[in-house]
């Protein structure tokens, strides 16, 4: 386990719950984009980047208290492409895609920013309601397993949190997103792998309400559902040879086993080799910083015992 909580004294139930409720939260958050990007991952970083940009000159702090610094200012095409560890020319044709599609526009100096049609619209609106059920969701898991503490009863009234506190909760979690995708990314070396990865680790213990009797860290293999390579595919909106074909690769790198013809599983053992990662203590202060940025709302969310 030992995720982004993996720096909190919790007890392994604790630690399952609150891993498992964090990396559901995130691919929901990559699944919302999917969908408005027609499953496209690499389009769903690249909306998600310039909706951020947006979310920074218009919601209070105006320096992102969670992403790199250079995400405070207005970024060139060239820069846009630097941040996100992405081919110039790669970046140009999405944003170009995005432009005719009528879901950016370009500035006079030469950028090119989210469409306000699209923010303000009917998918920009439904997005962003989406988007903050699913924080809220996660907030309030996180305190009834006891690892945050909170008001998180604001969190569960219709109209308990005010058009302010809803901006800057949305802004964080969009931040929260971005930083993890682009996390994601650099650890596997492609993001749809990683988001790959991800989905079939979370699948295999979603069943799980509790750590099983005598294990402390990782749940037995023995226990892990398996999940088919069609189910998974199905899930992130990717085609079914791609998924194989990255099956296939993370079978031979010892990342994921073959249960005879139940589909994968990631095994303790592949566990044990990634959660030792400076990714994964980058993933819990991105967290934390959340957090942090969530109080420019009023509201105060701290994890015990840090």
């Amino acid at each position: 386990m030992h995720d982004v909580f993996e720096e909190q004294a919790v007890s392994p139930t604790t630690d399952l719950i609150a891993n498992r409720l964090a990396t559901e939260t995130f691919m929901r958050s990559v699944d919302l984009l999917n969908e408005i990007v027609a499953g496209n991952t690499s389009h769903g970083l690249l909306l998600n980047a310039l909706w951020c940009q947006h979310l920074s000159s218009t919601v209070l702090p105006r320096r992102s208290l969670i992403l790199p610094k250079e995400w405070n200012e207005p970024m060139s095409i060239h820069r846009l492409a630097r941040a996100l560890r992405l081919p110039y020319p790669t970046v140009h044709r999405y944003l170009s895609v995005f432009v005719e599609k009528g879901m950016a526009v370009r500035t006079a100096d030469g950028r090119v920013e989210i469409s306000p049609g699209l923010v303000d619209g009917r998918i920009g609106e439904t997005f962003r309601r989406r988007s903050l059920a699913s924080v809220s969701r996660f907030l309030v898991g996180l305190h009834r397993v006891g690892v945050l503490a909170g008001p998180v009863d604001i969190l569960e009234r219709e109209d308990g949190l005010s058009p302010f506190q809803r901006d800057v909760i949305f802004r964080a979690n969009m931040e929260s997103v971005l930083i993890n995708l682009l996390l994601t990314a650099e650890f596997y070396e492609d993001l749809m792998v990683g988001l790959f990865y991800k989905l079939v680790s979370i699948a295999n213990i979603k069943h799980l309400s509790e750590m099983p009797p005598g294990a402390v860290d990782y749940v037995p293999d023995s226990l892990r559902r398996p999940i088919s390579i069609y189910g998974a595919a199905k899930a992130l909106h990717m085609p079914y040879e791609t998924a194989r074909r990255i099956s296939k690769r993370m079978i031979a790198q010892g990342h994921f086993v073959q249960i005879g013809d139940q589909g994968l599983i990631a095994p303790a053992e592949a566990h044990r080799r990634l959660d030792g990662s400076m990714t994964l203590r980058e993933r819990f202060r991105a967290v934390s910083a959340g957090l942090e940025q969530i109080r420019h709302a009023g509201l105060v969310f701290t994890l015990p015992g840090l």
